[in-house]
């Protein structure tokens, strides 16, 4: 395992316990992918959920499909140990979503919520997923545009000029990639969330106690305390004197509707090196 991932891992396990109680925004996103869902006839038998986390969306996925075999997947031990004890029926693999241990058709739909932000290898992913899905399955995901925390990479610059908040891609990286690998006619869209806190060290809140603190590209920087007294004085309030947070929630959805051989791309690219 890289060093990037083994930081996420550690953050993820460490926040575990936590995650349920900050996650909101993650909930509030898991609930929007359920009622697009509900606009889609398809009868599932087997669900993979992948980054799982802690289970909020597999709950939901069981309550609309409660017939439905479903899967989790994460790779921390920790937040699957949570998710498992929710649930006792849902099946739990720890893997890596970089690296699926499952190699032939076998899921009607696979959803993944959040989580993809956090992947280099992309078009792997999108591989992978397309030759797991049954033919006329469905995938469905959520991730986050280059507008996420965007108060709060404005405050940072005012403080230094080092990078504290990940760099996140657009919605078009996304749709092309799905065309490029063969899923029929993709669709992709964004919407604004913006979640209000009612101080800074709960906005840092939300993103710590997850787990989600951990930069990919480079070495977390350091917040003095200077600093952080400065980001207090400078973060933008609004009229109720609240703390905004902007999230750029990206929704894809797209399906295997023909039955084709495809060629493995020789090639995947980095999609942080786009």
């Amino acid at each position: 395992m890289n060093n990037y991932k083994s930081k996420i891992l550690k953050s993820f396990n460490t926040r575990a316990s936590t995650y349920d109680k900050y996650s909101l925004i993650q909930k509030e996103v898991s609930v929007r992918m359920i009622e697009k869902l509900k606009f889609i006839k398809i009868s599932p038998k087997n669900i993979l959920d992948l980054g799982c986390g802690t289970g909020h969306l597999s709950l939901l996925l069981k309550k609309l499909y409660p017939n439905a075999h479903i899967t989790c997947l994460d790779f921390s031990p920790e937040m699957l140990s949570h998710c498992k004890l929710k649930e006792s029926a849902f099946e739990t693999v720890c893997a890596d979503i970089e690296d699926l241990p499952f190699k032939k058709p076998q899921y009607d739909i696979i959803v993944s919520g959040l989580t993809l932000h956090w992947c280099k290898e992309i078009e792997k992913i999108f591989y992978d997923i397309y030759n797991i899905l049954n033919e006329n399955g469905i995938f469905i995901f959520t991730t986050v545009g280059p507008d996420t925390l965007s108060e709060l990479k404005e405050t940072y610059k005012s403080v230094d000029d080092k990078d504290h908040i990940n760099i996140f891609h657009d919605m078009h990286t996304y749709g092309d990639l799905l065309l490029n690998i063969g899923f029929d006619d993709p669709v992709v869209d964004v919407e604004k969330i913006i979640m209000e806190y009612s101080s800074v060290q709960n906005v840092f809140n939300s993103i710590k106690k997850i787990g989600a603190n951990t930069l990919t590209h480079s070495h977390r920087n350091k917040l003095t305390k200077s600093m952080y007294k400065k980001i207090v004085d400078l973060y933008p309030k609004t009229k109720k004197m609240t703390y905004p947070v902007t999230y750029e929630v990206i929704y894809g959805t797209s399906w295997k509707k023909i039955k084709k051989p495809h060629k493995k791309s020789p090639n995947f690219i980095e999609i942080k090196k786009i």
